[in-house]
Parts: C-alpha cells; sequence; structure tokens
C-alpha cells in the first residue's frame, strides 16, 4: 500500500520495496520519477529528511551531495547492528555464549566480503580502520620486499604517501596520466620496460574527483608480464560497480584490493585489505600485541598463527565488520549494476543541466562520467561556491583539492611556475590558494529533487554573480568561507 504524508513524501510497504525496485527497472526515467518511493525503504527516514537552517533563518530539507566522501547508512545495517548489540562480546578470546556468538558474525562478515569479491581461499581478508590504514599495512609489508613501487601521478594522498614512507623517494616511479586524468596503458608498459625491479603497481579503481574508471584488468595483465603485482584502491568504486578479483590463475587477476564501509553504506569505521596468504605468512606483522600471537617463550622468542589473525592484534571492530557484511548483502540484493545504472542516470542528468549554465566549467568528460561531478563558477573561489550551496539552499558538496594535488593541478592548468608560489605561501602559512574544484558526488541515496534542487542552485548563483555574494562572505587565510554574521 502506497501513502503519502502531509510533507508529500510518498512511503511504500517495505514489503513492497524489492518488486518494485526489480519491476520499474524497465526504465530510467521510471526510476527518477519513482525513486522518492524506493529510497525511503533503504534509509532512515530521518536521515533522508534531515532540516538544516540556512542563512537567512529559514530551514529546507538538507541535500547530500558529498556521498564520494561518507555515505548515509543503510536501514537495513542500523536494524542488523542494533539486534547484534543484544548479543554482544569479545571476539576470539571468550568462552561465554555470547563472545562465541559475536565471533561467528564477525568470521561470517569476513566470509561474505570474501564471496563479493569471488576472492579464493588462498587470499585473506582483513579488518582494519579505513583505506588509508589498509594501505599502509600493505605498504608496510611490501617494504619487506626488494623492488619499487609503480603509481600513477594523479593518486589521493592515501595511495602514494604510504608507499613513499615506507619505500622512500629513491623506490617510488611515478607514470604520467594524461592532461584530463585518464591512462595511457602503453605508458605504463614503458615504466615496466625501462624499469626491471618493479615489484608492484598501485592504482586507483576510481578517481574520487572525476569518476573515471581505468581498465584495472588490462592493466593488473601488463603488471603480471613484467612480474610484477598489482594493488587497486577501490574504494571510490565499490559502492557503484561490482570487482571481481579473478582466480589467482588468471593473467588479469587483482592481487590486492583495499576499500573502507563508510563509502558503502556502513559506519562503524570499518576498512578492508585483501591480498594473497602466502605473501602475508612470509612477512612480519604490521602490529603486533594481544590477540595475534599464540605463545611467547621465556626467552622472549614470539611464535606466530599462520592465518588471518597474525595481522588482526587487539579486540577488533566487529560491529564494523558486521555492518560492512549487511551492506554488501543489500547491495547485491537490489543488484549493482543496477545501481550503477541509476546513479548514473542521476549524474549524466545534472552534467547535462550544468553544460547548459553560463559560466560553468566542468573537469570531466562525459565519456568519463562516474558518480561525480567536479567543476566550477566563473568568478568563484571554489570553497565560495560550496559555502553558498550550504548557507543559501542546504545542498552539501565539497571543495579542494581531494588530496590529488597533482590531478588538480592538471585539471585547472596549473604551471610549474604557479605551483612552485603556491608551494611558498603554504610554507609561510597561507593556504588559500591551493587550487581546488567544487565536487558533487551522487549516490542511492539521492533522487530527482535532490537533482532538481543542485541545478537551480547553480544556475542561481552563477546568475547572481559572485559581486552578488562576497559582501556576505569573508575568506580565512585557509581558504575557506564563513558568512558574515547578519
Amino acid at each position: 500500500m502506497m501513502e503519502t504524508t502531509a510533507d508529500g513524501v510518498v512511503h511504500v510497504d517495505k514489503e513492497e520495496f524489492m518488486q518494485l525496485w526489480q519491476s520499474i527497472f524497465m526504465s530510467t526515467d521510471n526510476l527518477l520519477q519513482l525513486c522518492n518511493t524506493e529510497l525511503y525503504h533503504l534509509f532512515p527516514e530521518g536521515a533522508l529528511n534531515t532540516r538544516v537552517q540556512l542563512r537567512d533563518g529559514t530551514t529546507v530539507r538538507y541535500v547530500n551531495l558529498d556521498n564520494a566522501a561518507t555515505t548515509i547508512p543503510l536501514l537495513s545495517v542500523l536494524e542488523r547492528i542494533a539486534a547484534e548489540f543484544d548479543t554482544y562480546g569479545s571476539v576470539h578470546r571468550g568462552a561465554g555464549q555470547k563472545s562465541k556468538k559475536t565471533t561467528e558474525h564477525y568470521e561470517a562478515a569476513r566470509r561474505t566480503i570474501a564471496d563479493f569479491l569471488h576472492a579464493s581461499t588462498e587470499n585473506y581478508i582483513f579488518f582494519t580502520k579505513n583505506t588509508t590504514e589498509s594501505i599502509n599495512l600493505a605498504a608496510t609489508v611490501w617494504s619487506q620486499k626488494s623492488g619499487k613501487i609503480l603509481v600513477s601521478d594523479s593518486e589521493h594522498s592515501s595511495n602514494l604517501l604510504p608507499w613513499l614512507q615506507n619505500e622512500g623517494k629513491e623506490n617510488i616511479l611515478q607514470y604520467k596520466t594524461n592532461q584530463d586524468g585518464t591512462i595511457d596503458i602503453a605508458a605504463i608498459e614503458k615504466m615496466f620496460q625501462a624499469n626491471s625491479d618493479i615489484k608492484l603497481l598501485a592504482i586507483t579503481g576510481s578517481s574520487n574527483i572525476t569518476g573515471y574508471k581505468p581498465d584495472i584488468y588490462a592493466i593488473a595483465e601488463l603488471a603480471h608480464k613484467y612480474g610484477a603485482k598489482i594493488f587497486v584502491d577501490a574504494c571510490q568504486l565499490l559502492q557503484h560497480k561490482q570487482l571481481d578479483v579473478l582466480p589467482d590463475t588468471d593473467s588479469r587477476h587483482i592481487d590486492f584490493v583495499a576499500f573502507s564501509g563508510h563509502k558503502m553504506y556502513a559506519p562503524f569505521g570499518i576498512g578492508i585489505l585483501v591480498g594473497p596468504k602466502q605473501f602475508f605468512d612470509s612477512s612480519t606483522p604490521y602490529q603486533i600485541g594481544g590477540g595475534n600471537l599464540p605463545y611467547i617463550t621465556g626467552e622472549l622468542e614470539i611464535l606466530r598463527y599462520n592465518t588471518v589473525q597474525t595481522f588482526d592484534p587487539g579486540t577488533p571492530n566487529a560491529i564494523g565488520a558486521i555492518a560492512l557484511a549487511e551492506s554488501i548483502t543489500t547491495l547485491q540484493q537490489l543488484g549493482l549494476e543496477k545501481i550503477a545504472d541509476y546513479e548514473h542516470s542521476l549524474v549524466e542528468k545534472a552534467f547535462d543541466a550544468l553544460q547548459t549554465i553560463d559560466g560553468v566549467t566542468i573537469y570531466v568528460q562525459k565519456e568519463h562520467l562516474g558518480t561525480v561531478l567536479p567543476f566550477d563558477i566563473e568568478g568563484f573561489h571554489s570553497k565560495l561556491t560550496a559555502e553558498i550551496l550550504a548557507q543559501e539552499y542546504g545542498i552539501g558538496t565539497r571543495a579542494g583539492s581531494f588530496c590529488t594535488y597533482e590531478l588538480i593541478r592538471k585539471l585547472k592548468g596549473i604551471s610549474r611556475e604557479q605551483d612552485q608560489e603556491i608551494a611558498q605561501e603554504v610554507r609561510q602559512g597561507i593556504t588559500k590558494n591551493i587550487p581546488a574544484v567544487v565536487r558533487a558526488s551522487f549516490a542511492l541515496s539521492n533522487n530527482y529533487e535532490d537533482l532538481r534542487r543542485f541545478i537551480a542552485a547553480v544556475h542561481d548563483i552563477s546568475k547572481n554573480g559572485a559581486e552578488y555574494y562576497l559582501p556576505k562572505y569573508e575568506q580565512k587565510i585557509d581558504g575557506s568561507w564563513d558568512a558574515k554574521v547578519n
């Protein structure tokens, strides 16, 4: 039964939800029109109807277009976790029933994630705090092996700095991406041909700025051809697209994968690292302490497990692991391809609409669209645009370099001379001139009304012009903007 409340929100009986999702997918336009009905059974109603106060004192429903940073938890996840707290206990070490139950659910979550990625039993699934910690774990272990790390010049800092810190500049090679951030596989092969000691290629599965998705399978095959492994930062990919690590014997096999729960509708700070058992069993653990070793002799000899527990010290984040597994289960039931098609339909319509607005620059080509739209409005500092969207329209976006400084420099045409000037300012504590763009990022929690409000807001801002807003806002030395007190 459908019901329309006083605020105009359409609700549908929960049992009808999956049937609707399957039946109306024949038409993307139908999805856009009926999405309000569907979404209210995927997410907590309060999360989708949060009201925020604008600069003029009025309130509006908040529109979250910062999903590439963090997504709203699924209702199924919150319900699963609420039930889990009733039997919550210590993982792996307790003899009591609650301890055993939580341990069982924790390890079941590991199996769910392995199945989701089609990872063989010869791979470990490690739980961490987030993608950044997963990459730090991998980088620390890889530093025990001889050779060099090959990374692109447009990786997120989390997929660059851990390798740099553990290997040193002398063991880091960078391959140049194209001006738009896309990857030339032939250029990567030239790097392999010129450097016979590359042990690992690290690459993002989807850009956090443009949404561009490189062909990671072709790149994996190339890395294996030259005796190297591949590491994929998949934190911007897996909530939108299935990733199959493929059998270990496949030349396109993905050796290492890292991702986070908070970007795929699961809170509580959980990250994942997937990698070969043989590799980790022959390595010193990233961290050590209670729970990840069976015995210490009187002579202080440390005896270790050859299991996943060797890299799982202390009391783990069982709730986070279970939350992520539940999110994955829900996403699989909906169908990742269908989710991706729906999200893409929103972004494509937003792209087409932004192109019609005078003064708007979009920093991604339509053929490379993912779920993010990087843009600027002529005459506006990027962070001012984001602040106006929030304070005048209740729309949450993000502006900055997004930890991908070289890619931002390419997209905005920053010369090396300008880069040096910016660097000199930063050394003096001035960060307001660091190049930035505005990023609107869409997810399953967004709907047609969100899209309409976003486009209308950008149109208004561009039409009004910077001179209309500058008296109302002031820029701080860090580049951010605050609304002036009336």
